[in-house]
C-alpha cells in the first residue's frame, strides 16, 4: 500500500502522520519488549550480579550462611526434639518418674533451642552482610536457615513450656 496522496482514497481523510501515530512501528514494539540479557540464568547459576568481585573471607555472607546450615543440620538431624514435641505438646507422655528424667528432657530441649537460635542468628548475619555481589546460593541458604531455624526454635519453646514439673 502506498501512502502517497495520489494513491489514497478521497473518502479517507486520515493523513500518513495519523497512521504512524495510531499504530506503533515495529521498531518501537521491539524496543519495548525486554531483550534476553541472560540475567536470570546468571542468578540461577549463582554468579555475582555486581561488577565488583564477591568479597570472600572469614566474615563474608557465604561463611555465615554455611555456619547457619551446619548449626541447622545439628538440630534437624536430632530427631529427639520432634519426638519430645510429639510426647509433651501434641500428646501426653506416660508418667515422668523422677526429677532426673525431667532434667534430661529440659537439657535436650534447651540444647536444641540454643542451637536453633544460633542457626537463626548466623543466617540473619549472612543476610545482613550480603549485597549484590553475594552468591545466590548463600542468600538462599541463609533465608532457608532463618525460616526453618525459627520454626525449630518455636518447637523448642513450645516443648520447654509444656514440660511437666517435678513429681
Amino acid at each position: 500500500m502506498s501512502t502517497s496522496p495520489e494513491d489514497k482514497n478521497p473518502a479517507d481523510r486520515s493523513s500518513p502522520e495519523d497512521e504512524s501515530a495510531a499504530a506503533p512501528s515495529t521498531d518501537t514494539a521491539t524496543e519495548a519488549s525486554s531483550p534476553d540479557t541472560g540475567a536470570g540464568d546468571a542468578f540461577l547459576a549463582g554468579t555475582p550480579m555486581g561488577t565488583a568481585p564477591a568479597t570472600g573471607g572469614l566474615f563474608s555472607a557465604e561463611t555465615f550462611s554455611v555456619i547457619g546450615l551446619m548449626l541447622f543440620a545439628l538440630v534437624a538431624l536430632n530427631t529427639r526434639l520432634l519426638q519430645l514435641f510429639g510426647w509433651f505438646f501434641v500428646g501426653g507422655i506416660p508418667t515422668v518418674r523422677n526429677q532426673g528424667e525431667i532434667s534430661m528432657y529440659t537439657g535436650e530441649v534447651t540444647a536444641a533451642g540454643g542451637l536453633s537460635a544460633l542457626a537463626v542468628l548466623a543466617g540473619a548475619v549472612a543476610l545482613f552482610r550480603g549485597n549484590a555481589a553475594t552468591r545466590a546460593w548463600a542468600r538462599w541458604a541463609a533465608a532457608a536457615t532463618v525460616i526453618t531455624g525459627a520454626l525449630l526454635l518455636l518447637v523448642s519453646a513450645l516443648v520447654f513450656v509444656s514440660l511437666p514439673g517435678a513429681p
